[in-house]
């Protein structure tokens, strides 16, 4: 208890205008979209392939019944409508679902088979026409 009141005397005397007055240099929106500009296409390719693994991994017999259930959730949110963050919102729309999908496959890449990684790859070069690289391993 003795903590959360320490806690809280500190944050009462954080000045949170004076914290802030310079962050817009930094959080512009021009900043923000270039940001995004840049890095977009790498994050979406990035959860693109995670999405693509996970789904050939459910069908590997050689996946032990736990990380099914952990594809089976990452899979289940990013294609139910019901999300924390609303797909229709620009540019953030579909962050939370890229992230659920990434995560899932950092906590799962060990597990899964090289074929089935591989299997990802090729649709990645089907449909993008470039070789990924993947940044799990």
């Amino acid at each position: 208890m003795k903590k959360q009141q320490e806690n809280k005397i500190h944050l009462e005397k954080v000045n949170m205008e004076e914290s802030t007055r310079n962050m817009d240099k930094h959080y512009s929106e021009s900043k923000f979209i270039n940001k995004i500009k840049k890095t977009g296409g790498k994050l979406a390719q990035k959860a693109l392939y995670a999405g693509l693994v996970l789904f050939y991994a459910l069908k590997s017999p050689k996946l032990p019944q736990r990380s099914r259930l952990v594809i089976f959730g990452a899979l289940g949110y990013f294609i139910l409508p019901i999300d924390l963050v609303p797909d229709f919102l620009p540019i953030i729309g579909l962050s939370d679902d890229a992230a659920i999908l990434i995560a899932a496959l950092g906590k799962l890449y060990e597990a899964i088979d090289e074929e089935t990684k591989e299997q990802a790859r090729k649709k990645m070069r089907d449909w993008f026409g470039v070789e990924y690289e993947s940044e799990f391993a």
